[in-house]
């Protein structure tokens, strides 16, 4: 059925190109009705999804799993800013060391 649709835009857009050009000669004929069926092409493509079969979906598991902190890819981007140990298993140490507020320091 998808491609009956496409084939139909396709036809369509040469056709309307064909109209457009009644007047002119063959030469400009073919070309409009080249453009025409090119148009028609593009926007059957569109409405009848025939690109969409190519595109892999993942499933809602997958997407959802991702960024909540405990799979491997996520420990991997966040190693540095845990120091290897996965998110809010420890405390971490503060951003200027542990004497960050002796009376020396300040």
């Amino acid at each position: 059925m998808r491609k009956a649709v496409f084939l139909a835009l396709v036809v369509i857009g040469a056709a309307v190109g064909l109209v457009s050009a009644t007047g002119d000669d063959w030469g400009v004929k073919i070309v409009m009705l080249a453009v025409g069926a090119v148009a028609g092409a593009a926007i059957g493509g569109a409405v009848s999804g025939i690109a969409a079969n190519g595109r892999k979906r993942l499933s809602r598991e997958v997407e959802v799993a991702t960024g909540l902190g405990m799979q491997p890819d996520d420990l991997m981007d966040n190693y540095w800013r845990d120091k290897g140990r996965p998110p809010l298993v420890g405390a971490l140490e503060p951003e200027h060391g542990r004497h960050q507020f002796d009376p020396d320091k300040l």
